[in-house]
Formats: C-alpha cells, sequence, structure tokens
C-alpha cells in the first residue's frame, strides 16, 4: 500500500515539475535550443514519460493485476535512473530540489527487494 500511494506521489511531482518548467520559460531561446550542451525537450518528454508511467504503475498494482509487481520494478529502475542523472544539475541549481529527488532514490532502493520477492511469486 505504502508503495502505490508513494508511487502515485511520485509520478504527480515529477509530471506537475515539468509541466511547471516548460510553462515557466525557463529556457529563453525555447526548449528545442542547446542548454548547457543538452536540449531541454528530451529532458521534459523523459520526465513526463517517466512520470506518467509512474502513475499507470501505481494503478496497476491498486488493481491487482498480476504483471503490476514486475512493471513496477521496470518503473523504479526508470525512477531511479531519472532522478539519478538528474541530481547533479538540481544540486548545482536548486538544492532544495534535491531532497525530494533523494528521498524518491532512498525508498526506490529500499523497495527493490520487495518488488524482485511479489514479481517472483507471480511467475
Amino acid at each position: 500500500m505504502f508503495l502505490q500511494i508513494f508511487l502515485l506521489l511520485t509520478g504527480f511531482y515529477i509530471v506537475g515539475l515539468n509541466i511547471w518548467k516548460l510553462s515557466s520559460g525557463v529556457w529563453d531561446k525555447g526548449i528545442f535550443e542547446f542548454y548547457n550542451e543538452r536540449l531541454p525537450v528530451f529532458d521534459l518528454a523523459a520526465g513526463i514519460i517517466t512520470g506518467t508511467l509512474t502513475i499507470f504503475a501505481s494503478w496497476m498494482m491498486w488493481i491487482r493485476v498480476n504483471w503490476a509487481y514486475g512493471f513496477a520494478m521496470f518503473i523504479a529502475g526508470l525512477l531511479f535512473c531519472y532522478n539519478l542523472s538528474g541530481l547533479g544539475a538540481v544540486i548545482y541549481s536548486n538544492p532544495y530540489h534535491a531532497i525530494p529527488m533523494a528521498i524518491i532514490l532512498i525508498v526506490i532502493l529500499q523497495s527493490i527487494p520487495f518488488l524482485i520477492r511479489r514479481t517472483h511469486r507471480h511467475l
């Protein structure tokens, strides 16, 4: 139950944060121009896709689909990589956003054994 609610809240946080970045005009030249050797459109797309899939995984765990725990384990890996790769830029630009990202990383690392055990039961 905790993991379902955590994935739901994390998904809403990531989608909301990326939509806020898109609408706030953080990038002066636009999202299709290079900014610090990166294209912002790919960062935004990765965040929105990761958040949407996290919300979907939470919903699938809620309705108890057989493959939900395997999919949640995949999403946990995706969520972990997304937060870990973005942590360096966040610490440099806005350290306050690093706190929820570190909490997400810690909870995801602690939930991996549970997801492995639950996935193994359904095989």
